[in-house]
Order: C-alpha cells, then sequence, then structure tokens
C-alpha cells in the first residue's frame, strides 16, 4: 500500500535589495551604475578601497528612503545613522561594507497587495539604506570583477516571514515593482541588477521532518525565485523519503546553468562596527510629514476606488506605473471624475502604450491637452481607429498639436436626418421587427453598419443617436 503524499509546508520571507533612482552614488559623486557601462569604466578611489577615502553622504538617498518608507507607513527614525559590516571578499576591498544595523532607517510597514476583488496587507519588518558591491562572475579559470555596481545606493527591504506560496512571492513583487516605479524611487529592473532578492525560508513535510532556516541569495528574476524554491523542495522532501536529517541553516545560491542550488556558507552572524566617518544626520518631523503629505494618491487606494466601477480597470493599474503617473495627472488637473478611469485606462492600453512604452508621462504631460481632446473624440466615437493612431505618431513625432490636426479628420458632410431616417425606413423589415425586442443591440448594430456603408463620411455618434430614437418610435 503506498503511503499518502506529505504536502511541504513553506514559510518564506524575503529581502529584497533595491538601486535607488539617484544621479549619484551612496557615498561618493560618480554617478549611479545603470547597467549601461563599460566594465570598470564607473568607478572611484572609493570604491577600490583606497586609503584615506572618505565617505560623503547623498542627500538625494536620504529623500527616495523617505519616500519609499513613508508610502509604506513605516515609522521612521528620526536620527540615521550608519554601521560597516566587516567581511572579507574580493567583492569589497575595504573589507567592510556601510550599511545599517544598530539603528535601521524606518521599520514597521505594510505594502497592500491586491488580489482578485480582496487586498492583504504584507508585514515589511525593516527598511535600510546601504551600499552595493562590485558583481562577480566566473569561469573555469578566473573570477572577473565588475567595479560599476560597487557603491550603488541600496534599500534592503526585510519582509516579514508571511509568504506560504510561491505565488504570493510572485504577486507581492510585482506589485512592490509597481510602486518602486511609479513614486521613481527605482526603475526596479531584475534583469538589469536593480532589483535582487535573497529568500529566507524553512520547510516542513509530515511532523518528523523540519529544516532550519536557509538563504537562497541574490535571485534576479521571478522565475529564478520559482526554480530555486521548487528545487529546495524537491531535494528535502527526498532526504526525508530516505530518512536522513536536513542540513544545518546555511546560504545558498541558484546556478542558472545547473537549475540547481548550490551550497556557499554554512549561516555565520556579521560582525558590525560604527561607522564614525559619517556623522549622525538628524531628521526633522516636519520634514518626513511634508514628503507624507506630498505623495501622489497610492496605487491600492487607486485600485479601491476603481473596482467598484469596473475590477478588471482596477487591475490594470498594478501592471503599469505610467498608467498611475497619467491618471494622478489628470486627477489634479480636475480634467475627469474618477468614474472616467474606465475608458481613459482602454484609450491609454490600446492606443497610447503601444507608442510610449513605460515612459509615456513625459510625452503625454508635454502635450496633455491634446492627448486628452483625442480620447474625448474616441469616446464620442468621432474618429475611427486608423486616424487614432495616426493622430498620436503625428503628436509625438511632430511639433503640431491637436487643434492643428484634426481637421484633415473632421467629416466633410454634416449629418442630413431626413436622408438618414429615409435610409432606415428602407432598411427596416419584419425580421428585424420581430428580433427588436428580443435583442435591441444585435439590431442596432446592423442598422449602423449598413448606414456606413452608405454614409462613410457621417459620424459615428450622431448615426447611433438617430438610430436609437428611430427603434424608439418603432418600439411603440
Amino acid at each position: 500500500m503506498n503511503k499518502p503524499e506529505i504536502i511541504p509546508k513553506i514559510l518564506i520571507g524575503l529581502e529584497i535589495h533595491i538601486t535607488l533612482n539617484s544621479q549619484k552614488k551612496v557615498f561618493n559623486w560618480v554617478d549611479t551604475y545603470k547597467g549601461d557601462s563599460k566594465p570598470n569604466s564607473q568607478i572611484s578611489a572609493w570604491e577600490l578601497g583606497y586609503l584615506g577615502t572618505l565617505p560623503i553622504i547623498n542627500p538625494e538617498v536620504i529623500y527616495l528612503g523617505l519616500k519609499l518608507a513613508a508610502a509604506l507607513g513605516m515609522k521612521v527614525s528620526k536620527e540615521i545613522i550608519f554601521d560597516r559590516k566587516i567581511y572579507n571578499y574580493f567583492d569589497l576591498p575595504k573589507g567592510y561594507q556601510i550599511t545599517q544595523h544598530t539603528l535601521p532607517f524606518a521599520i514597521s510597514g505594510y505594502l497592500p497587495v491586491t488580489s482578485e476583488d480582496k487586498t492583504e496587507n504584507v508585514s515589511i519588518k525593516v527598511l535600510q539604506i546601504e551600499e552595493d558591491t562590485a558583481k562577480s562572475s566566473y569561469d573555469a579559470e578566473r573570477t572577473k570583477l565588475d567595479f560599476n555596481r560597487a557603491g550603488n545606493p541600496l534599500i534592503e527591504l526585510v519582509t516579514e516571514p508571511v509568504f506560504q506560496k510561491l505565488e504570493d512571492v510572485s504577486r507581492f513583487i510585482k506589485q512592490l515593482q509597481n510602486l518602486l516605479r511609479y513614486l521613481e524611487v527605482s526603475e526596479a529592473k531584475m534583469e538589469k541588477g536593480q532589483l535582487r532578492v535573497d529568500l529566507n525560508f524553512s520547510l516542513q513535510l509530515g511532523e518528523k521532518y523540519s529544516t532550519p532556516r536557509y538563504e537562497i541569495k541574490n535571485l534576479n528574476s521571478l522565475a529564478n525565485i520559482d526554480k530555486a524554491v521548487k528545487y529546495e523542495i524537491k531535494k528535502h522532501q527526498s532526504l526525508s523519503s530516505q530518512g536522513k536529517t536536513p542540513p544545518l541553516s546555511q546560504t545558498l545560491g541558484f546556478d542558472e546553468s545547473q537549475q540547481a542550488t548550490i551550497s556557499h556558507r554554512e549561516k555565520t552572524n556579521y560582525f558590525y562596527l560604527p561607522e564614525v566617518n559619517i556623522p549622525p544626520i538628524k531628521l526633522k518631523t516636519s520634514e518626513i510629514k511634508k514628503i507624507r503629505d506630498n505623495l501622489p494618491k497610492l496605487p491600492w487606494v487607486y485600485w479601491k476606488e476603481l473596482k467598484q466601477f469596473d475590477l478588471k480597470s482596477a487591475q490594470e493599474i498594478n501592471k503599469n506605473p505610467d498608467l498611475l503617473k497619467i491618471l494622478n495627472f489628470l486627477e489634479k488637473k480636475k480634467t475627469f471624475e474618477l468614474k472616467e478611469s474606465k475608458n481613459w485606462i482602454i484609450f491609454y492600453a490600446n492606443y497610447l502604450s503601444p507608442f510610449f512604452g513605460d515612459n509615456g508621462k513625459e510625452s503625454f504631460v508635454k502635450k496633455w491637452n491634446s492627448y486628452y481632446s483625442l480620447f474625448q473624440y474616441w469616446r464620442e466615437k468621432k474618429l475611427e481607429n486608423e486616424e487614432i493612431k495616426e493622430i498620436i505618431i503625428f503628436l509625438k513625432e511632430t511639433e503640431k498639436d491637436f487643434d492643428s490636426l484634426i481637421g484633415k479628420y473632421e467629416k466633410k458632410f454634416s449629418l442630413d436626418k431626413q436622408i438618414l431616417e429615409k435610409e432606415l425606413k428602407n432598411l427596416w423589415n419584419d425580421e428585424l421587427e420581430k428580433m427588436l425586442p428580443i435583442n435591441q443591440q444585435k439590431v442596432q448594430n446592423y442598422l449602423l453598419g449598413q448606414v456606413k456603408k452608405k454614409f462613410p463620411d457621417y459620424s459615428v455618434k450622431e448615426i447611433i443617436l438617430t438610430i436609437g430614437s428611430f427603434l424608439e418610435k418603432n418600439k411603440s
């Protein structure tokens, strides 16, 4: 008789390293590395650990940290101090990393994560600022070091161990990315190393097999997170079935070439010292409040407001930070009510997004009156799809505005209601009359199609209004 399958119970916490969108690195004035420079071309004496070099804090990094902490509802420390995390490894020639340990930047917050029609708050334990290390790559003969990334400004965001499903981990990371991009705190592109995940987990298989905590370092894609965890579950299921005990708590890496986790070392406690070269930085309550008060409307607030009109449209805002920026911009301009957002989201997704990608806000703001006028023409069905796309290209690639372009597309003939009503009477028959009480929309669509063939220059909106009046008369 086969033994019943033991369902693994996993508990996951995340340490997420986020490269900030500041112009300069965190402790010197070299430009922040964005992933597009030649190896070792964006470095200074600080990253290479030259004697006599001293750290200079970048205030923009403090501001971005405060912005994210405020959005996550965290308690910010009134005093910012830094520590040295001591460890000897070739990606840090100084022999230490400047980070925060004794007094974190901010503690106790949460990220509201929306799924289907509900919101769940994921607890954030700590947010701290630190510097990045050099990037290491390996081949059979040597280790290569690229110090461009060293000194980049990082936020380390630590969640409580609250995840029990991989799909919840994935959803959290995607919505965190959306928030970071919306607030312009980080580009958060995992493929460029701007968001890297250290995954802490423990696993239980039945009553007799329970693991200590393990850490899988530097996971750089959602796919690799999924593969690494599933590999670990399978490995421990094998150990359990053989009656073996789980390994000691340890740090692991994920080898993409082998699609397997590899043990790096047993878990150790680091040694910390105060960073005496950076004096404590005092924060005023008024400064923190000002940043909190100036935050844009946050994604989960939009989601809650929009879902009462259309849940599908509300879910779109968790995929596109630029759409959020434009909605926020339009609301501040008081150009439309929130209930119009469903139409705007459809218009943006079908027409603007293919042309602007992830950087549409700047182009939109430059000519926002033109794009909003185009949106109104689309909503009123005054333009065909191809005409809308052609106008967007003109607006994007020329200095022209909507008013100077629309004359070319205005309909040549004004609608003659008497001629149109005569045509509708010619089209009307017994079959349509029988169909009318059963499916009025189908009758209307048929008449619209026939009339558009004969009068292609008439406004669709005006034709629909005339058809509506005609059908009301024929109901009685």
